[in-house]
């Protein structure tokens, strides 16, 4: 089979205020759209100085269990463990959790954290292949476009994203291929040119890769935000997060980052004695279950 033409294809944009709906709708037909606003000024200040301390820290190279596509990267994980931020903003953003609604709801049930990580390039990094997030999950590999949707990447700009400096690369319409076997050379898919705060938004079957950074000074910074659908193990274990900083969370980032059971269509899952994992383990929130915990 031949590679579709990507010719004349192009990344929409949308304004968080355009709402969950009419974001969805574009990430259903397209497989990726640049959310503008996804984040405020003041909470990407207040994400990169807390994360800044830990990322001065890593050095290029440093051992990595995601080598294969991270080689070349400063990287933070376990973010939970290093950003208020993350812990309070992003785990109840509401606008991410009304497209993981709309994406995971019908097929899934509930969803939840998989992994995020700040990615910080140097100038030099020569990029990244091509790759889908369902590439780490073979039995939607197999399944292809027939797949349920199993993760969405919400991969948020920190600083500036342009084409010198690395920004991702996306392939739009490419979540649709008949066949997910074939490729594109990266300069081929299409830079996600971002502001601080933006984000762009695609599906665990979409086309991506991160850019060269061809910049002469500039550290292009991001994070990746990978929900999941909850009938799938994440990448980060739960269990590195300290109850103590758990229970300053909300139940719903509770069951975000795996400290609460999810419901897999009405089958409950990661339980205690086959009982809600919360009230098994007798856990504490910083606000009642009932105000926050909407996951569908």
């Amino acid at each position: 089979m031949t590679v579709p033409k990507t010719t004349g294809l192009t990344l929409r944009r949308l304004p968080t205020s355009a709402g969950a709906d009419a974001i969805f709708s574009v990430l259903q037909e397209d497989g990726c759209v640049i959310i503008e606003g996804f984040l405020s000024p003041d909470q990407v200040n207040a994400f990169n100085s807390e994360i800044d301390p830990h990322l001065k820290k890593w050095e290029v190279g440093q051992h990595s269990m995601q080598e294969g596509y991270l080689a070349g990267m400063k990287q933070l994980s376990s973010l939970p463990l290093f950003s208020k931020t993350f812990r309070n903003d992003l785990m109840n953003h509401e606008l991410l959790h009304e497209i993981c609604k709309r994406a995971f709801g019908p097929e899934s049930g509930d969803y939840w954290l998989t992994t995020s990580s700040v990615l910080e390039t140097e100038p030099g990094y020569g990029g990244q292949e091509l790759h889908r997030e369902h590439d780490g999950l073979p039995l939607c590999t197999t399944l292809g476009k027939q797949a349920p949707e199993a993760m969405l990447n919400f991969l948020t700009a920190l600083t500036d994203f342009t084409a010198e400096n690395g920004a991702t690369r996306v392939v739009p319409g490419s979540h649709l291929w008949d066949d997910y076997s074939l490729n594109l050379p990266a300069d081929e898919a299409i830079p996600a040119e971002m502001n601080p705060g933006d984000a762009v938004l695609f599906s665990g079957k979409t086309l991506h890769g991160a850019g060269k950074n061809q910049s002469k000074d500039f550290h292009r910074r991001g994070f990746p935000l990978i929900m999941q659908s909850c009938q799938f193990t994440p990448v980060e274990a739960a269990v590195a997060i300290p109850r103590s900083l758990v229970e300053t969370m909300t139940p719903l980032a509770q069951k975000m980052v795996g400290w609460r059971s999810v419901s897999a269509k009405g089958v409950e899952i990661w339980t205690y004695d086959l009982k809600d994992l919360a009230r098994g383990l007798k856990l504490k929130a910083n606000m009642p279950s009932e105000k926050t915990d909407h996951v569908v």
